[in-house]
């Protein structure tokens, strides 16, 4: 059975809800907001639409675990500027080389 076929029953308003839900459930145990949690979530799935069937199968633990870090959607860093997930997974390794030097 395919992916598509699997998938068939799910109606937008029945995805969101899910995301919703498990965003509070993981956010919950995590210390985190809920709201970050699911808009990571999108981010991600958007760039890695192949996990989304594992997801809606079994939670954020069928994720790779930089999955937060390996989404598309820009979003404010702390320091109030908004940017890339690319330019945030670019300056870890950057710092992570410093460090090792």
């Amino acid at each position: 059975m395919s992916m598509e076929e699997r998938l068939a029953d799910w109606t937008p308003a029945r995805f969101i809800e899910l995301v919703a839900k498990r965003s509070a459930g993981f956010a919950n145990e995590a210390g985190v907001g809920a709201m970050e949690t699911a808009g990571h979530l999108i981010s991600y799935l958007a760039d890695h639409p192949e996990h989304l069937e594992p997801w809606i199968n079994g939670g954020f633990f069928e994720l790779p675990m930089d999955w937060i870090e390996g989404g598309s959607l820009t979003y404010r860093a702390l320091n109030g500027k908004i940017v890339s997930p690319r330019y945030a997974r670019q300056h870890r390794v950057i710092k992570k080389m410093e460090k090792s030097e």
